[in-house]
C-alpha cells in the first residue's frame, strides 16, 4: 500500500517516537546528555527548587530562585539552608535535620506544608514546600530536593476575601431587618440572623431550599405568590408587597416584604435580594393617626356647627349692649364697653375656628411677586404710619411669577407681617421677600427687628390654640400653616439673619 508524503501509517509514527525515546534513554543512562539534561532543568523550572546534603548544605539551586528570594544560585552553594528561614526554624533547623539522621523519622517528605521563607532583602513570603529523598548511586549519601511554590499574593488575596467575608456577615447580620441572598433560581444562599430569630429557625433549615418552600412561609397561597415573585425578580423586577408571619413567640407580624434583584456586570440577573421590615409599629402609628384625623373631623364639624350658632346671637347681643351703653353714665358706659370689646374678641374667635374648620378649595392661578407684596404693605401701611414703622419689600428677579391661591398667600402674609407689628412695642422694621427656588416655586420670607421667637415655642407654635399673645386666639399662624400645607409646601420660623428678630419663611413648590 503507497501513502501521500506527509501521511504515513499511524503505527510508523509510533515506532519511530519509541525508538526516539529509547535513544534518548539510552544516552541519558550512559552519561552522554545528563550534564545537559540536568542544567536544563535547573534553568527552566519555574518554581525555585533547591537541593540540600542531609546536613542542611545547598549543593545546587535552580535559577528561579534569584526572582523569588533574590539569592543567585551560586551564591547559595555552599550556604546552610537555614539562611532561608525565620526563627524559630532558622535555629532549630540542624537539630531536625539531626534526629532525622539517627531517627529516620520526618513529617515533611512526601507531603507539601506551608512555611515562610526569608528572602535576602529580609523580606518573607509563603511558600508551599515539597520534599523529596534522592538516592544516589556509588555509596552517595541522599540529598533532598525542595520545590518552592510562592503562595503570598494567593494567601493574601484569601485573607483579603475573608476579612470582606467578615465584614460582610457582621453587616448582614446587624442588620434590623430580615435578609437574604438567593441565587436567580431563587435558591437561598444566605440568610442573617434577624430573619432566623424572628421566626426561631436554624440556618440549616433555611439554606440550598427554594426560598418559597422554606418555613418563612407556612401557607400554600403565600407560597404560590413567593414563587410567583421570584419568577418575576429573576426576569429583573423588583417586587414589593405587605405579608403576615407568625413570630418566634407566638406574634402576628406585618411585613413589608420585597424581592431585588442584582445584575452582573453583563447585566444578568445572578442574585436576588429578599428583605422583610417588621411594620408593625408603623400599622400601629397609622391607626392611631387615621383615629385622631377622624376624630379631629368631628370635632371640627361640631366647631363649625357651634361657631355659625353662636356667632348671630353675640352679634345681637353685641349690638344690645352698645345701644344701652349710649344711654348710661361714663362709669357704667366704660363697664359696657369693656364687655363689648370681651363680645368683639369672642366673636372673632367663632369666626376664626368657623374659617380654620372649613375646608380650602385652593383657587390656583399666576401670581405676579411684586404685585403680591406691594398689596400687603399698602393694606397695613396705616398701621405702619401710626406705630412709626416701616416696611421694606423685595423681589428677585424683579418680574418674577409663580402659582399659587393669590387671596389665601395675602392672607398669610398679611397675618405674618402683623404679628411682627405685635410683637414689639414701640417702631418696627419689617422686610417683606419673594425669591424664585431653583426647578419652579418659591420662598416668601417676612422677616423682622423684634424679639423673636423662642427655641422652646417654636415646634408648638403652628398647632391650634397655641398662643404667645396675652389677647391672641392661636389660629392664625395654625390657619397660616393649613394654607400652605394645601399648597403642599412648608413654613418654619428661624432667627433673622438680617434684621435680628424673627424670619417666617415659606418654602413652595411648583404648584398646578
Amino acid at each position: 500500500m503507497k501513502h501521500s508524503r506527509g501521511q504515513e501509517p499511524h503505527h510508523s509514527n509510533s515506532a519511530a517516537t519509541a525508538a526516539r525515546v529509547a535513544e534518548v534513554t539510552a544516552a541519558i543512562e550512559r552519561g552522554a546528555v545528563s550534564d545537559l539534561l540536568y542544567k536544563s532543568l535547573l534553568a527552566s523550572v519555574l518554581d525555585p527548587t533547591i537541593a540540600i546534603d542531609e546536613f542542611g548544605v545547598i549543593v545546587t539551586a535552580s535559577a528561579s530562585v534569584e526572582p523569588v528570594f533574590g539569592w543567585r544560585p551560586e551564591e547559595l552553594r555552599g550556604r546552610n539552608i537555614s539562611v532561608l528561614m525565620p526563627e524559630p526554624h532558622h535555629s532549630q533547623h540542624d537539630g531536625y535535620l539531626a534526629n532525622y539522621r539517627r531517627t529516620g523519622e520526618t513529617h515533611i517528605l512526601g507531603r507539601t506544608r506551608e512555611f515562610e521563607v526569608v528572602r535576602r532583602d529580609g523580606r518573607t513570603l509563603i511558600c508551599e514546600l515539597s520534599v523529596a529523598r534522592v538516592d544516589l548511586n556509588a555509596g552517595l549519601p541522599p540529598l533532598f530536593i525542595g520545590s518552592f511554590r510562592d503562595v503570598s499574593a494567593r494567601r493574601a488575596a484569601e485573607r483579603a476575601l475573608e476579612e470582606s467575608e467578615q465584614r460582610f456577615r457582621a453587616i448582614f447580620d446587624s442588620s434590623f431587618q430580615c435578609m437574604g441572598l438567593l441565587d436567580a433560581r431563587g435558591t437561598v444562599i444566605e440568610v442573617n440572623q434577624t430573619a432566623l430569630r424572628t421566626i426561631g429557625v436554624e440556618r440549616e433549615s433555611m439554606l440550598g431550599r427554594n426560598f418559597a418552600d422554606t418555613p418563612w412561609w407556612t401557607e400554600p397561597v403565600e407560597r404560590e405568590r413567593v414563587r410567583a415573585a421570584l419568577g418575576d425578580a429573576a426576569q429583573g423586577k423588583f417586587v414589593r408587597f405587605e405579608t403576615t408571619h407568625r413570630s418566634a413567640d407566638g406574634e402576628l407580624i406585618c411585613v413589608d416584604f420585597s424581592l431585588n434583584p442584582v445584575r452582573d456586570g453583563a447585566g444578568v440577573v445572578r442574585w436576588i435580594i429578599p428583605e422583610g421590615r417588621n411594620i408593625n409599629e408603623l400599622k400601629r402609628a397609622q391607626r392611631i393617626e387615621t383615629s385622631m384625623l377622624r376624630a379631629l373631623a368631628t370635632i371640627g364639624e361640631s366647631a363649625a356647627v357651634l361657631a355659625h350658632e353662636i356667632k348671630n346671637p353675640i352679634t345681637a347681643v353685641n349690638v344690645a349692649l352698645r345701644a344701652v351703653a349710649r344711654q348710661l353714665g361714663e362709669d357704667d358706659r366704660a363697664v359696657l364697653e369693656d364687655l363689648v370689646t370681651r363680645m368683639q374678641r369672642l366673636e372673632a374667635l367663632m369666626r376664626r375656628t368657623l374659617s380654620f374648620t372649613r375646608p380650602l378649595n385652593l383657587q390656583v392661578g399666576p401670581i405676579k411677586g411684586p404685585e403680591l407684596l406691594e398689596q400687603v404693605a399698602r393694606s397695613l401701611r396705616p398701621e405702619f404710619v401710626r406705630r412709626g414703622s416701616d416696611v421694606q419689600v423685595s423681589v428677585e428677579p424683579p418680574n418674577m411669577v409663580f402659582n399659587g391661591d393669590r387671596q389665601l398667600l395675602d392672607e398669610v402674609l398679611t397675618n405674618l407681617v402683623r404679628n411682627a407689628l405685635e410683637a414689639k412695642s414701640g417702631p418696627v422694621r419689617v422686610h417683606m421677600a419673594v425669591q424664585a427656588l431653583p426647578g419652579g416655586g418659591a420662598r416668601l420670607c417676612v422677616d423682622d427687628d423684634g424679639p423673636g421667637v423662642a427655641e422652646s415655642v417654636r415646634s408648638t407654635l403652628f398647632k391650634p390654640f397655641v398662643t404667645t399673645k396675652s389677647t391672641g386666639t392661636g389660629l392664625g399662624l395654625a390657619f397660616c400653616k393649613k394654607i400652605i400645607d394645601e399648597h403642599g409646601g412648608e413654613i418654619e420660623v428661624v432667627r433673622s439673619p438680617s434684621l435680628g428678630g424673627a424670619r417666617f419663611e415659606v418654602r413652595l413648590p411648583v404648584v398646578t
